[in-house]
């Protein structure tokens, strides 16, 4: 083998490398807590597990499409779609937050009114 052959060996393993990292690096979440919940990074793909609380009580949320998932002492808005069925049950969820911890909505749910960011499920878990 000569030197042409074995750069070009050493550039298609880079390559594939770097394609592999990236793909696990781009479709990995990180697994968070409460804590993290409370005051998120917008747009960073994580994984909780949670309460389903339910649909809201807002008067605004009457089809039901808002709900909330109780994560420890800290609160996620989410969209209903992938939780029917699933109220007051422990739920784990993928995906990402809206916005950022200065963003908090309060809604009303089960007597009682609680804060939090807004969450895009992108899956959630069964186990």
């Amino acid at each position: 083998m000569d030197n042409k052959q074995i750069i070009l060996i050493l550039v298609v393993i880079v390559v594939i490398l770097t394609a592999i990292l990236s793909f696990t690096l781009l479709t990995s979440y990180k697994t968070v807590n409460d804590s993290y919940v409370h005051a998120p990074m917008p747009n960073e793909k994580v994984m909780f597990t949670g309460t389903y609380l339910g649909p809201n009580d807002s008067i605004y949320n009457s089809n039901g499409g808002s709900g909330v998932i109780q994560v420890g002492g800290a609160y996620a808005m989410v969209s209903t779609d992938k939780l029917q069925g699933l109220e007051n049950q422990t739920v784990t969820v993928k995906g990402y937050f809206v916005d950022g911890p200065g963003d908090k909505e309060t809604v009303p749910i089960n007597n009682r009114y609680v804060s939090g960011v807004g969450f895009c499920i992108e899956e959630v878990v069964y186990n």
